[in-house]
């Protein structure tokens, strides 16, 4: 059997395959060899590029045994942060924001929002994951750990009543072999400063957010694991129809502390859950001692610090739901909501 071919990476940092030279035409080789000092050329010139970099990677170029969910994971870094270290940017945060998207979302949703986040100094992480199913099946189980159950088996692997996922599909295993990935491939930017020596995530060097179901995902990380901070918007849903509370979860001993999570949530959002009862699970997480829900419609930062923000945007207009459940985290808005996006990434935390 022939062995595989090797790879190089092309000038914009995607691998491409080097042809098997036992089967080439002399003069084919002889040319194809010329050209190499070229492409590693190029190569060189990406790696000495500054600025805003994005780069699509498949789950399955990370670990064959993947398959499902095999759109791409998206990657922001701004190299003139990171790579030149450029005095008039922000400085390296030397951390990883993890963004998770919604139900059905792919790595093109909130590109803007992981743009801004790269600009502020982090490494930014648009990570595709089993995210078909909706949190919200599990609002009329009457077990109290229906919920937490079900986001575990997304995110290290496992079987709840409603939801199977393998430890290979799982959002640790993606991430972790994500960043063993490139860390190969674009050593500068220092990936492996997330990886524990023993290969496993370092999750206090890891911000957390996402929207609605990765909202959620990234509010039970940070009850789990001691995380840099958690941002969610259109988030946390997990209200039980079956028990009339809060999900269980929230009242968990918290392993990040609880002046680390951020929301953003849109008045007339019903996605999930209603606005109250969405409240109420912020209530239930302990965000109101760090300050009030505020308005950010009509406020500037840093809103009065606090921990809880809503929108009406575009206000004085009747929006359906799901456009609203998306409204502070659209592509289209960013130049509303990228002053409360830098808000959330950068406020100080203990």
């Amino acid at each position: 059997m022939n062995s595989p071919a090797p790879a190089v990476r092309s000038s914009i940092g995607f691998p491409q395959l080097m042809p098997d030279m036992r089967f080439f035409p002399l003069a084919l080789a002889v040319a194809f060899l010329a050209s190499l000092p070229v492409a590693i050329a190029a190569n060189e010139q990406e790696e000495r590029q500054r600025g805003l970099a994005g780069i699509a990677i498949t789950p399955s170029a990370t670990d064959p045994a993947i398959h499902a969910f095999n759109t791409p994971h998206y990657i922001y870094v701004d190299r003139s942060i990171l790579i030149a270290h450029d005095a008039s940017a922000p400085k390296d945060r030397h951390e990883l924001f993890l963004y998770l998207t919604g139900t059905g979302g792919t790595g093109r949703t909130a590109v803007k929002f992981c743009q801004v986040a790269a600009k502020e100094g982090y490494r930014v992480v648009n990570l595709m994951y089993p995210d078909d199913v909706a949190a919200a099946v599990c609002r009329n189980d009457e077990d109290p750990k229906a919920f937490q159950d079900f986001r575990m088996a997304i995110i290290a692997g496992g079987q709840s009543r409603r939801i199977t996922v393998s430890r290979t599909d799982s959002i640790e295993n993606r991430l972790i072999k994500l960043l063993l990935h490139l860390t190969r491939i674009r050593p500068r930017e220092e990936w492996n400063q997330f990886l524990s020596p023993s290969g496993q995530l370092a999750w206090g060097k890891i911000a957390v957010g996402g929207q609605s179901q990765g909202g959620g995902h990234a509010a039970l990380l940070g009850i789990k694991h001691r995380l840099a901070r958690v941002i969610g918007t259109g988030a946390p849903k997990d209200y039980s129809i079956a028990l009339g509370r809060p999900a269980a979860w929230y009242s968990e001993e918290s392993a990040t502390p609880k002046d680390r999570f951020f929301f953003l949530n849109h008045d007339q959002d019903f996605q999930g859950c209603t606005p109250e009862q969405c409240r109420a699970n912020i209530q239930a997480l302990g965000l109101e001692p760090f300050g009030a829900p505020v308005n950010v419609d009509t406020a500037s930062p840093p809103y009065r610090h606090t921990r809880i923000l809503t929108t009406d945007y575009p206000g004085g207009k009747k929006l359906d739901s799901r456009t609203a459940h998306t409204t502070g985290i659209a592509n289209a808005h960013e130049a509303v909501f990228s002053k409360v996006w830098r808000y959330m990434l950068t406020e100080d935390v203990h």
